[in-house]
């Protein structure tokens, strides 16, 4: 790399020979680096511990070639907050509304015509979607803002252009006026297509890091809306700010011969058109203002409107921690891809783990390939597997070690192998952490048996462990809830329950919302976990609340909601009893399972249909019961069959009670499929242990071993599944609800 003056050749930045260290030295900074290399860009990420609009009216041919490049900058500033406002923080105050006090305390001046334009072309940039900006406050190790001793002072850029070489500078150069002409102040420059590119790909990730709010020791938020509303007063009537108005006229009408030339870049050559195009769908993602809709625009996929919903709330609450638990065949994994993309395009997600069972794999691969054109491997215990296509280049397979598949950015990987034991060490404690994990079929997490006896099987520790692990994590099940609510509860607690949410309250609270008429002291139970989720996810708004009670009068609603946020006794005692029914019916509306479940139903896909929202009819069942009658013989064998399940599962020991049940259960399903289903299921049993029939002959199965209490025929049958309504709680059950 050569330290000549840098001259822009066919509008990229490969053209030109940069120099490693700018400084007043060398000249104008303005036009030797900042106007030549924004002429190339289509990007342009810069944080900086000062800013001033004067930077880039200085720049504004710079500025106009990368609004007409289709470009976009993205700046971070610094924020430096008082003791006080600190302290305002530490009592409840929001951090951004906190910093835009900050800001407004000194307010945007235009003293002069000068003033004017700059902050009408800062104003015109971000009305029009060219400029985006966020604040960083300084922070201490564990993310508090901290006192004016502490200034964001970070200084860099990074600039792209339409083919993706990419420059970033890094120094002690304030985005201001006097960073850029008056101090001597000098900054390094590295490219990606030389010997510094690790360098570059350095700056890339810290300001990736930033703006994503992701850094250690800052907190980065959106400019405030006040500070936005006042920078905009200074918006230009007409579409074009003075100072790009400016520019054109000295185009057209040179300055007399008797000043001094200005010093001027040489007009690029048209760009390649679709690199450029490319190029700003490779970027748009990580903007604001429709960004986050890229990924799915850019999919093989039309997803239906729940599918949009379920994606805008994993995305927009980033990271997402929810549990997706819609009916079978609503395309929960078409939810997951919308996300994914999105993420990965972004650059939200950099490392990302599916873990699904070994079954569906290949179904999940294919589905990413062909729907989102994500190629990621299936990693099988000894090797990555690509799929296969003529888009991919390399191997479709290469072998790895247990210490290297976790390496690989984004894998897929079968629940069933990570959960081993000697495999979970691998991601509890060799692999670095994740952005995002994807748990499909999350109901086979769950602890062996229905009570509170905490005896989780391999792959709830696994998640257990991999919860503090993982910035996101999406579950995926139709069936949360298989046996016993305990199993939601135990989904839930990976994604964040709030601490009174605890097993025992969880359950409780079900428990006392199915009652007819609870206690007084019931009900205070179900009012503090009522307060701990509005804690955790914000107060439930007057009109949420609204919705939930129709039929109550506004006095009365807002009687019920002074009572349930009282934390004494007295005000829910004074509720009549309308009122306390309908306090438990608003509560049972605003639980955590509000927040961490996203359940969609057939039901709302018809009501999606009947309104115009989907054009795909969604088809109605229409079940017919036909009782069949059975013969002597026939019944003889039903009731053989029932007497040594539940003799067999009662004859078993307590902790093994649940998996012979379970299996127990077959023999079941085969005599509903066919008597000759049935005898070859016994057939094979009784080859499997040895021939043994323990004096039984056939289907001749036994009466005698009968040991529970009570003639047979009053026992209940064992492991049926419940029957439940939409909008019904059944035996203290959670019922989800749908959130269409």
């Amino acid at each position: 790399m050569t330290d000549s003056v840098a001259t822009p050749s066919g509008g990229l930045l490969t053209g030109s020979a940069w120099q490693t260290k700018y400084s007043p030295e060398h000249g104008d900074l303005v036009q030797g680096f900042y106007v030549p290399a924004l002429q190339c860009a289509i990007r342009y990420d810069r944080s900086t511990g000062f800013f001033n609009a004067y930077a880039l009216a200085l720049a504004a041919r710079g500025v106009e070639a990368l609004i007409g490049n289709g470009g976009r900058m993205r700046l971070v500033v610094g924020c430096t907050l008082s003791a006080e406002h600190v302290a305002a923080i530490e009592q409840g105050a929001k951090l951004r509304d906190t910093a835009a006090a900050a800001m407004l305390a000194e307010p945007l001046r235009a003293a002069d015509p000068a003033a004017i334009d700059a902050l009408a072309l800062l104003a015109w940039m971000i009305a029009k979607g060219h400029l985006d900006v966020k604040v960083a406050v300084p922070c201490d190790a564990e993310r508090r803002p901290i006192a004016g001793v502490g200034l964001f002072h970070e200084k860099a850029g990074i600039i792209e252009d339409a083919a993706g070489n990419r420059l970033a500078f890094s120094g002690s150069l304030n985005e201001t006026e006097q960073g850029w002409k008056l101090h001597w102040d000098s900054f390094h420059v590295f490219t990606s297509w030389g010997g510094t590119a690790a360098h570059v790909q350095a700056e890339e990730q810290s300001f990736q890091q930033l703006w994503a709010d992701k850094a250690a020791m800052a907190r980065v938020v959106d400019v405030p809306t006040a500070v936005r509303d006042e920078l905009l007063k200074f918006l230009p009537k007409d579409d074009m700010p003075g100072r790009l108005k400016k520019k054109q006229r000295q185009e057209t009408d040179p300055k007399p011969p008797t000043d001094p030339p200005e010093p001027q870049a040489p007009e690029p050559p048209p760009l390649d058109l679709r690199r450029l195009i490319w190029g700003y769908i490779k970027h748009a993602p990580s903007w604001s203002n429709g960004g986050e809709r890229v990924g799915e625009a850019t999919c093989a996929v039309t997803p239906w409107p729940h599918q949009v919903r379920a994606f805008q709330r994993l995305y927009d609450h980033w990271p997402p921690r929810l549990l997706i638990a819609d009916e079978v065949g609503l395309g929960k994994t078409i939810q997951a891809g919308m996300l994914l993309r999105q993420a990965w395009l972004s650059g939200r997600a950099r490392r990302i783990l599916i873990m699904a069972p070994k079954a569906v794999l290949t179904q999940w691969q294919l589905e990413l390939r062909e729907k989102f054109n994500l190629n990621w491997p299936i990693y099988d215990g000894q090797r990555l597997r690509w799929y296969a296509s003529p888009g991919r280049y390399g191997a479709a397979e290469r072998k790895v070690g247990p210490d290297d598949w976790h390496k690989e950015p984004c894998v897929l990987a079968s629940s069933h192998l990570l959960r081993r034991r000697e495999r979970a060490p691998q991601l509890l404690n060799d692999a670095e952490p994740w952005d995002l994990i994807v748990l499909d079929e999350a109901h086979h997490a769950r602890r062996r048996g229905a009570d509170l006896d905490d005896r989780p099987n391999h792959l709830l520790r696994l998640m257990r462990g991999l919860r503090e692990r993982t910035e996101g994590l999406v579950l995926l099940t139709a069936t949360p809830m298989q046996v016993s609510p305990i199993e939601v509860w135990d989904l839930l607690w990976l994604l964040g329950l709030p601490a009174d949410w605890h097993v025992q309250g969880f359950l409780g609270f079900f428990e006392n919302a199915a009652r007819p008429s609870p206690s007084h002291e019931q009900l205070a139970q179900m009012a503090r976990l009522f307060r701990a989720a509005e804690q955790a996810y914000g107060a439930v708004s007057d009109e949420n609340a609204a919705r939930a009670l129709p039929d109550l009068s506004r006095l009365k609603l807002k009687k019920v909601l002074r009572a349930l946020r009282d934390g004494a006794s007295i005000p829910l005692k004074r509720l009549e009893t309308t009122e306390r029914v309908a306090a438990v019916r608003l509560m049972k509306a605003q639980t955590p399972l509000k927040h961490l479940i996203s359940r969609h139903t057939r039901e709302l896909l018809r009501r999606y249909h009947k309104a115009g929202k989907l054009k795909t009819p969604i088809a109605d069942r229409d079940v017919s019961d036909r009782f069949v009658q059975l013969t002597d013989a026939e019944r003889r064998v039903y009731e053989q069959v029932e007497d040594s399940i539940s003799s067999t599962y009662d004859n078993a020991a307590g902790d093994q009670r649940t998996a012979v049940g379970f299996v127990m259960t077959i023999y079941r399903r085969r005599l509903a499929s066919s008597f000759a289903a049935l005898a070859s299921t016994l057939e094979g049993r009784l080859a499997g242990c040895g021939g043994r029939r323990g004096g039984q002959e056939g289907l001749q199965l036994s009466r005698a071993r009968h040991v529970g209490p009570g003639p047979r025929h009053h026992r209940p049958r064992l492991l049926r599944p419940a029957c439940r309504q939409p909008g019904v709680v059944v035996a203290g059950q959670p019922d989800i609800p749908d959130t269409g």
